[in-house]
């Protein structure tokens, strides 16, 4: 045989090999990250948050999420989430002498229900929140406290069921409403000279928001 042919048979076999397992792992990857981007949006939401403490006061917020918006099915969901909220504490009297900031990982599983358009869900979310109480400068008259006032806030787990319904108006835009309920209990202790408060602020919440949901690269 000669050797232009055995040269001609080996870049057959060469074209003709299957690629690489390194090659088609990269292949995989990049056509999940396609995928994942086509589905990836940007929610802007306005919401407000109703504490059941009245010494624990939440009010309205605006906020950026992301969010996923594939081919809507029917069937089971995993949500995960990372979310900030604050909150101002007050003493029984009135006084507002601090500020609560969450910062929380939730994760669970829910349900969905499509019908043309719309999109409705429920779910149960656990997770844990990091917790950080900041004073107000001046503290020491609202407690009644002639020296330092010292706080200390202990983390916590968080269990918060949820209900939503999205509607989308075409393939790139979307409005969205949730309604949840927020359990958690962390413990804000108040120490002075001569006494020290503690399990008296709780931040269990209802949160009903509304937002505009923005897919730009969903096909």
């Amino acid at each position: 045989m000669r050797i232009r042919n055995l040269g001609l048979i080996g870049a057959l076999l060469v074209a003709l090999w299957p690629a690489p397992a390194q090659a088609q792992g990269g292949d995989f990857i990049k056509s999940k990250l396609k995928s994942l981007i086509e589905k990836s949006g940007v929610y802007v939401s306005a919401g407000t948050r109703l504490s059941q403490d009245n010494e624990v006061n939440m009010g309205t917020s605006l906020g950026i999420g992301y969010g996923l918006a594939g081919r809507q099915r029917t069937g089971r969901k995993f949500p995960f989430s990372f979310s900030k909220y604050g909150a101002d504490l007050e003493t029984s009297g009135g006084s507002e002498f601090g500020r609560l900031t969450a910062h929380q990982l939730m994760s669970g599983i829910g349900y969905s229900w499509v019908q043309g358009k719309m999109t409705y869900g429920v779910q149960l979310g656990l997770g844990y929140s990091f917790n950080k109480v900041t004073l107000e400068p001046g503290v020491a008259p609202a407690f009644g406290a002639t020296g330092p006032v010292a706080v200390d806030v202990s983390n916590a787990w968080v269990l918060r069921p949820k209900v939503k319904a999205e509607y989308f108006l075409n393939r790139k835009f979307s409005l969205r409403t949730e309604l949840s309920y927020t359990y958690t209990d962390p413990d804000v202790i108040i120490r002075t000279g001569t006494q020290e408060i503690s399990h008296q602020w709780r931040p269990n919440h209802t949160q009903l928001s509304v937002a505009m949901g923005f897919f730009p690269f969903r096909k």
